[in-house]
Order: structure tokens, then C-alpha cells, then sequence
């Protein structure tokens, strides 16, 4: 799986309870329509995700994950919680909150000097 396979898988995860399309994919990532399309045949080639024809309209393909790429969504989560857990160790809220701060701050100083 790429890592844009996983954006996407992400993007679909948490866009579940709307109808996705092809186009919404081009929009989010900002791809061009033949890159996206073949990311995707590739995606369903793998069991990734799944296409379903629109009841509004039957040409349009609605995407929606697969099993497979629900069970990833499910990995990837458990995995990102156990390195959280891994990171945080030992640490107070009190110094978690002032870590987040600092790091917003920092955010926001990176944000002035884009503009």
C-alpha cells in the first residue's frame, strides 16, 4: 500500500457516512482525473475499496471501502495508538498540555511567515 493509497483509505474512512466519488478524491488530494482513476482501479484491484453505481444516477460509481481496507483503517489506528502510548510514557497532562502549546505556538509562528 502507498501512502496515498492510505490517504485515501483515511479520506474514505472518515467521509463513511456521505457518498464519495471519484471526483470528490480529485478535489481533496488535488490529482488530475486520470492519475486518480488509475490510484483507484489499483486500489480496487487490491480489495481495497469498492465501487457502487449511485441510485441518483447509475454512471456515477460511489467509493466506499472495501473489508480489506477497513480492517487497515482498524491496523493502522491500533498501531498509531500503541507509538502515542509509546511517545507519552511517563509524561503528566500538565506536560502534555504545555508540550501541545508550545507546539502550537511554533505552529503559528510557521503560519506568519507563509503569508
Amino acid at each position: 500500500m502507498t501512502k496515498m493509497h492510505g490517504m485515501i483509505i483515511g479520506f474514505l474512512n472518515t467521509s463513511k457516512h456521505k457518498d464519495v466519488f471519484q471526483k470528490d478524491i480529485e478535489k481533496a488530494f488535488s490529482m488530475r482525473r486520470s492519475t486518480t482513476s488509475k490510484m483507484l482501479k489499483n486500489m480496487e484491484e487490491k480489495g481495497l475499496i469498492e465501487r457502487i453505481s449511485s441510485e441518483q444516477d447509475a454512471r456515477m460509481k460511489k467509493l466506499q471501502l472495501s473489508e480489506k481496507g477497513q480492517s487497515l483503517v482498524e491496523e493502522v489506528s491500533r498501531e498509531y495508538q500503541r507509538i502515542e502510548n509509546l511517545l507519552t510514557e511517563g509524561l503528566s497532562e500538565k506536560e502534555l498540555e504545555q508540550f501541545f502549546t508550545v507546539i502550537y505556538k511554533m505552529q503559528q509562528n510557521m503560519l506568519k511567515d507563509i503569508e
